[in-house]
Protein backbone atom coordinates (compact mmCIF):
# COMPACT_ATOMS: atom_id res chain seq x y z
CA UNK A 1 0.00 0.00 0.00
CA UNK A 2 1.32 3.57 -1.27
CA UNK A 3 2.35 5.82 1.91
CA UNK A 4 -0.22 8.57 0.99
CA UNK A 5 -3.07 5.91 0.33
CA UNK A 6 -2.29 4.64 4.18
CA UNK A 7 -2.45 8.24 5.25
CA UNK A 8 -5.97 8.81 3.97
CA UNK A 9 -7.50 6.01 6.36
CA UNK A 10 -5.03 7.03 9.22
CA UNK A 11 -7.19 9.93 8.89
CA UNK A 12 -10.37 8.25 9.90
CA UNK A 13 -9.17 7.77 13.47
CA UNK A 14 -8.56 10.66 15.76
CA UNK A 15 -5.23 8.45 17.46
CA UNK A 16 -3.54 6.03 15.73
CA UNK A 17 -1.16 3.30 17.05
CA UNK A 18 1.49 1.32 14.96
CA UNK A 19 -0.74 -1.96 15.20
CA UNK A 20 -3.13 -0.21 12.97
CA UNK A 21 -0.97 0.59 10.74
CA UNK A 22 0.30 -3.09 10.69
CA UNK A 23 -3.71 -3.47 10.20
CA UNK A 24 -4.37 -0.98 7.52
CA UNK A 25 -1.30 -1.91 5.31
CA UNK A 26 -1.34 -5.66 5.80
CA UNK A 27 2.31 -5.18 7.01
CA UNK A 28 4.51 -6.28 9.85
CA UNK A 29 5.73 -4.28 12.85
CA UNK A 30 8.78 -2.86 11.54
CA UNK A 31 7.40 -1.66 7.91
CA UNK A 32 4.60 -0.10 10.01
CA UNK A 33 7.11 1.67 12.32
CA UNK A 34 9.26 2.78 9.23
CA UNK A 35 6.41 3.97 7.36
CA UNK A 36 5.32 6.65 10.54
CA UNK A 37 8.66 7.53 11.20
CA UNK A 38 8.39 8.80 7.17
CA UNK A 39 4.88 10.50 7.47
CA UNK A 40 6.31 11.83 10.67
CA UNK A 41 9.62 13.29 9.24
CA UNK A 42 7.42 14.69 6.52
CA UNK A 43 4.92 16.42 9.24
CA UNK A 44 2.17 14.79 7.73
CA UNK A 45 1.39 12.50 11.20
CA UNK A 46 2.55 13.66 14.70
CA UNK A 47 3.68 11.85 17.63
CA UNK A 48 1.45 11.89 20.70
CA UNK A 49 3.28 10.07 23.03
CA UNK A 50 4.82 5.78 22.79
CA UNK A 51 2.45 4.48 20.01
CA UNK A 52 -0.03 7.14 20.23
CA UNK A 53 0.05 9.31 16.78
CA UNK A 54 -2.51 11.54 14.51
CA UNK A 55 -3.00 13.46 12.02
CA UNK A 56 -5.43 15.78 13.45
CA UNK A 57 -5.15 19.61 15.04
CA UNK A 58 -8.46 19.86 17.37
CA UNK A 59 -6.41 19.08 20.76
CA UNK A 60 -10.03 17.98 22.23
CA UNK A 61 -10.42 15.23 19.73
CA UNK A 62 -6.86 14.43 20.27
CA UNK A 63 -7.01 14.38 24.18
CA UNK A 64 -10.08 12.68 24.50
CA UNK A 65 -9.09 9.98 22.01
CA UNK A 66 -5.80 9.11 23.74
CA UNK A 67 -6.69 6.67 26.41
CA UNK A 68 -9.55 4.66 26.44
CA UNK A 69 -12.31 5.10 28.20
CA UNK A 70 -11.45 8.74 29.00
CA UNK A 71 -13.04 12.11 28.78
CA UNK A 72 -12.19 16.45 29.72
CA UNK A 73 -13.44 17.66 32.82
CA UNK A 74 -12.04 20.06 35.50
CA UNK A 75 -10.58 23.47 34.72
CA UNK A 76 -10.12 22.53 31.05
CA UNK A 77 -13.75 21.34 30.36
CA UNK A 78 -14.76 24.66 32.02
CA UNK A 79 -12.21 26.37 29.55
CA UNK A 80 -13.19 24.66 26.13
CA UNK A 81 -17.20 24.95 27.52
CA UNK A 82 -16.52 28.85 27.89
CA UNK A 83 -17.30 29.01 31.47
CA UNK A 84 -14.02 30.16 32.57
CA UNK A 85 -11.97 32.91 30.67
CA UNK A 86 -8.67 31.63 31.87
CA UNK A 87 -6.29 30.25 29.33
CA UNK A 88 -5.90 26.85 29.77
CA UNK A 89 -2.13 25.31 28.58
CA UNK A 90 -3.40 22.03 30.40
CA UNK A 91 -5.60 19.55 29.08
CA UNK A 92 -6.93 18.15 31.95
CA UNK A 93 -8.47 13.92 31.22
CA UNK A 94 -10.69 12.06 33.79
CA UNK A 95 -9.83 8.48 32.93
CA UNK A 96 -9.87 4.85 35.06
CA UNK A 97 -6.25 4.26 35.58
CA UNK A 98 -2.90 6.36 36.71
CA UNK A 99 -1.30 7.32 33.39
CA UNK A 100 2.01 9.77 33.52
CA UNK A 101 1.64 12.98 32.11
CA UNK A 102 2.85 14.36 28.47
CA UNK A 103 3.71 16.98 26.79
CA UNK A 104 2.13 17.70 23.14
CA UNK A 105 3.07 20.67 21.49
CA UNK A 106 2.00 23.40 23.62
CA UNK A 107 -0.02 21.52 26.02
CA UNK A 108 0.43 19.19 29.06
CA UNK A 109 -1.42 16.35 28.61
CA UNK A 110 -2.56 14.95 32.58
CA UNK A 111 -4.39 12.02 33.26
CA UNK A 112 -6.60 12.29 36.69
CA UNK A 113 -8.13 8.82 37.52
CA UNK A 114 -11.66 8.99 38.85
CA UNK A 115 -13.32 6.20 40.92
CA UNK A 116 -17.08 7.51 39.67
CA UNK A 117 -16.25 7.34 35.81
CA UNK A 118 -19.56 8.25 34.11
CA UNK A 119 -21.64 11.49 33.52
CA UNK A 120 -20.20 12.00 29.99
CA UNK A 121 -21.24 13.20 26.48
CA UNK A 122 -19.72 13.01 22.98
CA UNK A 123 -19.54 15.97 20.51
CA UNK A 124 -19.51 15.22 16.95
CA UNK A 125 -16.71 17.70 14.41
CA UNK A 126 -15.17 17.10 11.17
CA UNK A 127 -12.23 15.97 12.93
CA UNK A 128 -13.32 13.56 15.13
CA UNK A 129 -15.67 12.63 18.26
CA UNK A 130 -14.74 14.96 21.36
CA UNK A 131 -15.64 13.13 24.76
CA UNK A 132 -16.44 16.07 27.63
CA UNK A 133 -18.04 15.89 30.70
CA UNK A 134 -21.88 16.70 31.14
CA UNK A 135 -22.15 19.94 32.70
CA UNK A 136 -23.44 18.14 36.26
CA UNK A 137 -20.57 15.81 36.45
CA UNK A 138 -18.30 18.78 35.85
CA UNK A 139 -19.45 20.56 38.84
CA UNK A 140 -19.12 17.24 40.79
CA UNK A 141 -15.80 16.08 39.01
CA UNK A 142 -14.94 20.01 40.56
CA UNK A 143 -16.22 19.00 44.12
CA UNK A 144 -14.29 15.77 44.10
CA UNK A 145 -10.99 17.08 43.27
CA UNK A 146 -11.26 20.89 43.75
CA UNK A 147 -7.05 21.52 43.39
CA UNK A 148 -8.05 20.49 39.37
CA UNK A 149 -10.29 23.66 39.07
CA UNK A 150 -7.58 26.16 40.43
CA UNK A 151 -9.66 27.48 42.87
CA UNK A 152 -13.09 28.08 44.58
CA UNK A 153 -14.17 31.26 42.74
CA UNK A 154 -13.63 28.97 39.48
CA UNK A 155 -15.82 26.39 41.30
CA UNK A 156 -18.51 28.72 41.66
CA UNK A 157 -18.33 30.23 38.13
CA UNK A 158 -19.23 26.97 37.03
CA UNK A 159 -22.17 26.71 39.49
CA UNK A 160 -23.10 30.28 37.56
CA UNK A 161 -22.81 29.33 34.13
CA UNK A 162 -23.34 25.71 33.54
CA UNK A 163 -27.05 24.45 32.81
CA UNK A 164 -28.09 21.10 34.49
CA UNK A 165 -30.79 19.05 35.21
CA UNK A 166 -32.31 18.67 38.56
CA UNK A 167 -33.03 14.95 38.00
CA UNK A 168 -29.69 14.06 36.45
CA UNK A 169 -27.90 15.94 39.28
CA UNK A 170 -29.68 14.09 41.95
CA UNK A 171 -28.98 10.80 40.34
CA UNK A 172 -25.28 11.77 40.14
CA UNK A 173 -25.09 12.65 43.31
CA UNK A 174 -26.41 9.79 44.62
CA UNK A 175 -24.69 6.91 42.54
CA UNK A 176 -21.58 8.89 44.14
CA UNK A 177 -23.06 8.99 47.58
CA UNK A 178 -20.26 11.06 49.09
CA UNK A 179 -21.39 13.41 52.17
CA UNK A 180 -19.15 15.97 51.45
CA UNK A 181 -19.94 16.24 47.93
CA UNK A 182 -23.33 16.25 48.15
CA UNK A 183 -23.50 19.03 50.99
CA UNK A 184 -20.95 21.25 48.94
CA UNK A 185 -22.92 20.56 45.86
CA UNK A 186 -26.41 20.87 47.75
CA UNK A 187 -25.82 24.45 49.38
CA UNK A 188 -23.72 25.82 46.13
CA UNK A 189 -26.93 24.95 43.71
CA UNK A 190 -29.31 26.63 46.57
CA UNK A 191 -27.56 29.52 46.73
CA UNK A 192 -26.58 30.07 43.13
CA UNK A 193 -29.46 28.48 41.32
CA UNK A 194 -32.42 28.50 43.65
CA UNK A 195 -32.21 24.28 43.66
CA UNK A 196 -33.08 22.87 46.54
CA UNK A 197 -32.77 19.33 46.68
CA UNK A 198 -32.07 18.48 50.18
CA UNK A 199 -35.09 16.38 51.10
CA UNK A 200 -33.86 14.46 48.27
CA UNK A 201 -31.13 13.03 50.74
CA UNK A 202 -30.01 12.18 54.53
CA UNK A 203 -27.22 14.14 55.62
CA UNK A 204 -25.29 12.83 58.52
CA UNK A 205 -24.29 15.50 61.11
CA UNK A 206 -20.83 16.39 60.17
CA UNK A 207 -20.34 19.61 58.97
CA UNK A 208 -17.51 20.40 55.98
CA UNK A 209 -15.88 23.35 55.20
CA UNK A 210 -17.52 24.89 51.92
CA UNK A 211 -14.43 26.17 50.09
CA UNK A 212 -12.33 23.21 50.11
CA UNK A 213 -8.89 25.82 49.44
CA UNK A 214 -9.53 27.04 53.20
CA UNK A 215 -9.74 26.38 56.86
CA UNK A 216 -11.15 29.97 57.51
CA UNK A 217 -15.24 30.11 57.88
CA UNK A 218 -17.23 32.36 59.36
CA UNK A 219 -20.61 31.04 59.53
CA UNK A 220 -22.97 27.78 59.60
CA UNK A 221 -25.58 26.89 57.50
CA UNK A 222 -27.24 24.18 59.49
CA UNK A 223 -29.57 22.75 56.61
CA UNK A 224 -26.76 21.85 54.54
CA UNK A 225 -24.06 21.58 57.38
CA UNK A 226 -21.74 23.54 55.87
CA UNK A 227 -19.36 26.02 57.52
CA UNK A 228 -18.90 29.03 55.03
Amino acid sequence: MKAMELLEKLKTKPVFKVQDVERIAYSDRSYARLTLNRLKKRGLVKKIRKNAYTTKDNILVITSNIIYPSYISFWSASYFLGYTEQIVNTMQIATTRRIKPIKFEKYEIRFIPLRHFFGYKKIRTNEGEIFIAEDEKLLIDALLKPKECGNFDEIEKMFEDTKISEKKIMEYLKKINKQVVIKRVGFLLEKIKAIDISDRFKLDRNYVILNPFSKQWQTINNKWRVKI
